[in-house]
């Protein structure tokens, strides 16, 4: 019996990658008249990468050190992205995973990884649902993506609309209540303007609901990259101008996690690696912010049974149940609707409930 060899391989956001290129070849490109780039310059940092990337000899050591390359939600790549990975496909062998029905970026349309793969190769198309074998979500999801009505069936339903918050509110408890087989619960919104979503949510949470007398359910809200780095930057005390010992320190006071950490390590090694003295309180808060992005890409660390969040935050995650509060304040076409629909509506492994605001809502699309 011959053994397999270990095969390693690294996981990496798109933009790591694109730092990892651009420190490795800066020289290369100061001679080809790149501008200097810092790490939080997300989208300049990429498009530097992409045309370092296409000089042969930058291409030819990625692909040794990276002969394989995987990409997941391809359709998300904006331009600057996409231009790296049109450079590297010539010389590694590219597996890349997309769905231009899945984007929810307006702008990219027409999709322009998706327009590339289909112009240059002949992309496999994937049919098999792997989620769920639930037979209502496949069907409502189908619907969804087909332009047509999406219709009640085994473990989807699109419930009586909530016009009151405490009607709205009751059916959520009930929903999570009753919920089949058990599991997490994620309460998915694709707008929280108007703040329909966020008032049902306090109001499950305040007390029983309803004549069934449900609840309180305890639903933690996922905040945003944002909101997260302020919470973080509100408790960190450091001068404009401060040497690295001055930023540890103020670092290590505030409350351990990953990113903190992260940041700190950073600091570190700038002061080991690259002998930096001073740093300033500004690079020092776009590190934050960067490792808090990088931290929610790569996964989250606290697990909640009940979870609020917005369509984008839920997205290539799933839960067993998931209740879809629809509020009057949908932006865009019908297109964007459907997506936003559909991507919510494809995070559900057992059911899915769908709780509108309003009953005009539902002779509009997505709903017709």
């Amino acid at each position: 019996m011959r053994s397999c060899p270990e095969i390693k391989g690294t996981v990496t956001t798109v933009d790591g990658f694109a730092w990892r290129m651009y420190r490795r070849w800066r020289g290369l490109a100061m001679a080809l008249g790149i501008p200097p780039r810092t790490d939080g310059e997300f989208d300049a940092v990429c498009d530097a990468a992409g045309m370092l990337l296409e000089q042969p000899q930058v291409r030819d050591w990625a692909a040794a050190s990276f002969p394989i390359v995987l990409v997941d939600e391809g359709q998300d790549l904006r331009p600057e992205r996409l231009r790296m990975l049109v450079a590297l496909s010539a010389a590694a062998r590219t597996l890349i995973a997309a769905d231009e029905f899945q984007c929810l970026d307006q702008a990219l349309r027409r999709n322009p990884l998706v327009t590339w793969l289909q112009e240059t190769w002949e992309p496999e198309t994937l049919a098999q649902v792997r989620r769920t074998h639930i037979a209502g979500l496949l069907a409502a999801a189908a619907a969804i993506r087909d332009g047509q009505a999406p219709a009640n069936g085994q473990g989807f339903r699109i419930l009586q609309p909530g016009v009151s918050i405490p009607l709205a509110a009751t059916l959520l408890a009930n929903a999570i209540a009753w919920r089949q087989g058990g599991g997490n619960v994620a309460v998915i919104t694709p707008a929280l303007q108007g703040r329909f979503a966020q008032n049902v949510v306090v109001r499950v949470g305040e007390g029983p609901c309803g004549q069934h007398g449900n609840g309180p359910y305890s639903i933690h809200w996922e905040g945003t990259d944002r909101t997260e780095v302020q919470a973080i930057l509100e408790a960190f005390e450091l001068a404009p101008v401060a040497s690295g010992r001055e930023a540890i320190a103020a670092l290590r006071q505030l409350l351990p996690s990953g990113p903190v950490r992260a940041t700190i390590a950073w600091v570190e090694n700038q002061v080991h690696a690259c002998g930096r003295g001073d740093f300033p309180r500004e690079e020092i808060e776009a590190v934050i912010g960067r490792n808090v992005a990088l931290r929610r890409q790569h996964g989250r660390s606290t697990t909640h049974y009940f979870t609020a969040l917005t369509v984008q935050q839920a997205k290539n995650r799933e839960f067993e149940g998931v209740v879809i509060l629809w509020p009057y304040q949908v932006g865009g076409d019908a297109e964007h609707k459907r997506r936003l629909l559909y991507n919510a509506v494809t995070r559900a492994r057992r059911w899915c409930h769908i709780i509108v605001q309003g009953q005009n809502i539902l002779t509009s699309p997505p709903f017709v």
